[in-house]
């Protein structure tokens, strides 16, 4: 339901992208304008080495996902896009991407990826992009804001309970935002992911994909169990119950630049997010940042407890990352996959991994004693160790789309009764009652 409205307004945007992608264009890309300090290098490499001219098209990041599943389904997408890792297997599925088997095999730094990242950019046996980066979740947190609540840092959080007990402190010591964890549609994936999932994968034993959203060896989404329960009544205890933040953070026109901004303006008391704060929290170009010793005095992080439940994992993490592809309609394939490689070329790719301390997904990069040398990357890309993906497969963007409802309805003040019910029956209406369980 949700997909099939979604590919119907993209005659909305139709017009817009066809005005933006001039018809002489020897090549063009999409991208967001947050990746610009990788994309732009590459572009002005490709266009010096090959004397053609490339129709760059940057885009602001809020909104950004509907854009490119919008214009693609459209037939007025560019030949390079970049895409969340979790829209590939939809893309691909729909025939909206080219599969880049063969010529990147031909490729000589096609080997380095990491095996596993390329399997998260893959659909039926295919890969149909290739990864920017990867990351890991966690918890990050205020030092002045602890220090003014009398919480010990570094900070080591066991449970739920230690978390929202910390959030009490803080909202008691005047932090506004004391524990910030993203709800709601505005929010997009980053309510599913940064938050939703990653209480989720601690809310219950992980036995039969009792901790996910679907239920991988059946194929079969689940609509109701406890571990669902136990998530939704974490965002009402934070959002309703306890009022530990308000929640208009989650509204702002760029929810990112606020939640930032809350911080910068000492706000802010634990955020949950990503390993991409350790630059974004500052600028997310990599460009504008304080010191290490300085943000190391502002800002710590830890991992996301577990529930506490009998069974659970102790801490949780999952992992997505963009990529970069072929639109399947690039009137040329070849001009298109160059600019691809050249933007992924290492000189370019390595840099741009150091300065915006992102984890490396190939391993030319990531064995590098420049990337082991940094404390940071060495110490969050250990939590990749024990890290799950998305479900990525076509429907995924829906059932995220339905979970980003169900944190909205919360904010709104819906009981996690009623939320479970809408969930689970617009499931059922989606894929069918065979495809949806419940879990007791």
């Amino acid at each position: 339901m949700i997909r099939r409205t979604l590919l119907a307004s993209a005659t909305a945007f139709t017009l817009l992208a066809t005005a933006a992608i001039p018809a002489k264009a020897e090549v063009s890309i999409m991208y967001a304008e947050w990746l610009a300090s990788l994309v732009e290098p590459g572009i002005a490499a490709y266009e010096k080495e090959t004397g053609d001219k490339v129709n760059a098209i940057k885009l602001p990041g809020a909104g950004y996902d509907q854009r490119i599943a919008l214009d693609l389904s459209a037939g007025t997408a560019s030949d390079v896009v970049q895409m969340d890792s979790f829209m590939v297997s939809e893309l691909a599925s729909s025939g909206y991407l080219m599969p880049l088997d063969e010529k990147a095999a031909a490729w000589d730094q096609y080997q380095y990826y990491m095996k596993g990242l390329l399997e998260v950019a893959s659909y039926d046996g295919h890969v149909y992009a290739l990864p920017t980066d990867t990351d890991v979740r966690m918890l990050w947190y205020s030092i002045p804001n602890f220090q003014k609540a009398g919480i010990a840092t570094p900070w080591q959080p066991k449970t739920w309970a230690d978390v929202l007990d910390a959030a009490q402190k803080l909202k008691d010591a005047g932090v506004e935002y004391a524990f910030q964890i993203p709800a709601g549609t505005k929010q997009g994936e980053a309510a599913t992911m940064q938050g939703f999932y990653m209480a989720l994968l601690g809310a219950d034993k992980p036995d039969d994909d009792r901790n996910r959203l679907l239920n991988r060896k059946t194929g079969q989404w689940i609509g109701d169990s406890p571990a669902l329960r136990r998530t939704l009544d974490l965002y009402h205890q934070v959002y309703v119950d306890k009022k530990l933040t308000p929640a208009d953070l989650n509204y702002a026109t760029d929810p990112g630049a606020a939640v930032r901004q809350a911080l910068a303006d000492g706000k802010l008391g634990i955020l949950a997010s990503g390993s991409w704060e350790d630059a974004c929290l500052w600028d997310c170009n990599g460009v504008n940042l304080p010191s290490r010793e300085e943000r190391d005095k502002l800002v710590g992080w830890t991992p996301w407890p577990g529930s506490g439940e009998p069974g659970a994992k102790a801490t949780t993490n999952i992992s997505g990352g963009w990529t970069i592809g072929v639109n399947a309609k690039a009137a040329n394939p070849d001009a298109a996959f160059k600019l691809v490689t050249t933007i992924f070329d290492v000189a370019n790719f390595k840099a741009w991994t150091l300065a915006n301390h992102r984890m490396a997904v190939r391993t030319d990069i990531s064995e590098s004693p420049e990337y082991m040398a940094d404390p940071y990357l060495a110490k969050a890309t250990a939590l990749a160790a024990d890290t799950t993906g998305r479900d990525t497969v076509p429907g995924y963007q829906t059932v995220s789309a339905l979970v980003q409802q169900a944190t909205s309805d919360i904010l709104d003040g819906a009981s996690v009764d009623d939320v479970i019910k809408t969930y689970h029956d617009a499931l059922v209406d989606e894929f069918g009652a065979d495809k949806v369980i419940t879990y007791q």
